[in-house]
């Protein structure tokens, strides 16, 4: 059995221009953050010592100041990019 998922679509000019700016700037913010994590891991993997003094959610909520939730997110991305390579 097949669902449908109904959903609306946002346009950028029917919201107001502060919560414009405020979407373009958290996902500019997660893709760094995924970057981020992505080059961390390849760097150490590559000279097979750890960089950092903490964990890679601490590293990048510190870094980037975003809540658990886009800090995770971020870095599970990034684990899913590498763990495909």
């Amino acid at each position: 059995m097949k669902k449908a998922y109904f959903s609306n679509r946002v346009y950028k000019n029917t919201i107001d221009n502060l919560h414009v700016d405020s979407i373009t700037h958290t996902l500019f913010l997660m893709n760094q953050a995924k970057h981020f994590s992505f080059q961390t891991q390849v760097k150490e993997k590559r000279s097979g010592k750890v960089l950092r003094s903490e964990s890679m959610q601490k590293t990048v909520k510190q870094k980037y100041q975003m809540n658990d939730y886009y800090t995770n997110s971020a870095v599970q991305d990034a684990n899913a990019m590498m763990s495909s390579q």
